[in-house]
């Protein structure tokens, strides 16, 4: 099966549908490819539980992480860039449940094969 790696580096938080989306297209196109999500750049911050701390309406968090729990629920690994704690200045043990793992820049280098579909959003 070929692989889906999506790049998420930004996010208008305006747009939460939006950003739900990108949870749910890789659920739906998890049916035909291995999907992977890896969170970088300041889109990292919804991957910890100090978006609520940082001013990010509760609300709209739920509505994202529902989407991430559907999307892991069909078999979606989702990742965060070692690079965006550090940007974002987070806290890798407020890591919320959904999260598979940390990954190195060099993971991401290798991830860009011939065999593998990347997205960059």
């Amino acid at each position: 099966m070929k692989q889906l790696v999506i790049f998420v580096t930004t996010l208008d938080m305006e747009n939460v549908a939006a950003i739900a989306d990108v949870f749910d297209g890789a659920k739906a196109a998890s049916d035909d490819y291995h999907v992977e999500i890896i969170l970088t750049g300041e889109s990292g911050i919804i991957a910890t539980v100090q978006a609520a701390e940082n001013g990010l309406d509760v609300k709209l968090m739920c509505s994202i992480y529902e989407s991430m729990r559907s999307a892991k629920s069909s078999g979606v690994k989702i990742n965060i860039c070692e690079r965006s704690i550090e940007w974002c200045n987070l806290n890798n043990n407020g890591l919320i449940p959904e999260i598979d793992g940390i990954v190195s820049s060099q993971y991401i280098m290798e991830r860009s094969t011939p065999d593998t579909y990347v997205v960059y959003l």
